[in-house]
């Protein structure tokens, strides 16, 4: 499952950052300076993200080994905070009706949210425990 989970997740990434940069370069100069360092920031830890995962899910041993346990945990609180805001958004967009797609894209993200602040947690674990 981790393996599978791992070429989805660097898939995706792959796919968004094309859309992304496509995205982010016609519209960099209407940007504000702050989206411009989120996006950064964003790109960083995903790619990170990625790397984690596919040491996790390929049982592969990625240095710096001190990086990856309280990278896990800055990745809990960042994952977190965007699964809260998705659900106090899809909460208040919810209004009775039939928003069966809405709550299935919204359950989509908090499983991907979870299984890679999962997998880094558990890589992290695996790495701190080979190497102590």
């Amino acid at each position: 499952m981790w393996k599978a989970f791992a070429i989805f997740y660097v898939l995706s990434l792959a796919f968004g950052l094309v859309i992304g940069a496509t995205l982010l370069l016609s519209f960099w100069d209407e940007m504000a300076y702050g989206i411009k360092i989120l996006g950064g920031v964003s790109l960083v830890m995903a790619l990170a993200t990625a790397i984690g995962l596919v040491a996790y899910a390929f049982n592969l041993q990625v240095p710096p080994f001190g990086f990856w346990r309280p990278y896990s945990w800055l990745l809990g609180i960042l994952l977190g905070g965007l699964s809260l805001i998705s659900v106090v958004r899809f909460a208040g967009q919810f209004e009775g009706g039939d928003d069966l797609t809405t709550l299935l894209w919204l359950c989509l993200s908090l499983l991907v949210n979870y299984f890679s602040w999962l997998g880094i947690w558990r890589y992290g674990r695996r790495v701190k425990a080979i190497a102590g």
